[in-house]
């Protein structure tokens, strides 16, 4: 089997708990931010499928997560970004619908921008997450 890993680096505020720490890479840990560390509690890696490997399909790419701040579970999913592929993306995505942070702990975005006009209303949060899937 060849060796794949999958990366992925949330450049937004968005961190793990210790629960999720041993799981990622120090690059990762790195990369994440003190106010999710104490909201995320879960957030699966993107399984990499056996018919992108298959094929050497590799890509990276940007999703933007809508996630109501009282509820804590996503509730949109948005290629901002595509990985060049739709199977990989689809992975992407289906990862990210399990994505689940503690009620009311994230920022919402009429917080953080009161001047944005934000179609979904500003008690939910965005969240910017690259995603790389490397061979």
């Amino acid at each position: 089997m060849r060796s794949w890993r999958v990366l992925f680096n949330l450049l937004s505020v968005i961190a793990c708990t210790q629960a999720l720490a041993d799981r990622l890479s120090p690059e990762q840990l790195r990369s994440l931010g003190h106010q999710a560390s104490q909201s995320l509690l879960y957030a699966p890696k993107p399984d990499y499928p056996v018919g992108a490997r298959a094929h050497r399909f590799t890509g990276a790419g940007m999703f933007i997560i809508r996630v109501p701040v009282k509820t804590g579970r996503v509730a949109e999913i948005r290629v901002s970004r595509s990985t060049g592929h739709a199977i990989l993306d689809a992975a992407a995505v289906n990862a990210l619908k399990q994505w689940q942070f503690k009620p009311g702990t994230l920022r919402p975005i009429g917080e953080i921008s009161p001047w944005r006009h934000d179609p979904f209303g500003k008690t939910d949060a965005l969240l910017k997450v690259p995603i790389n899937f490397v061979m």
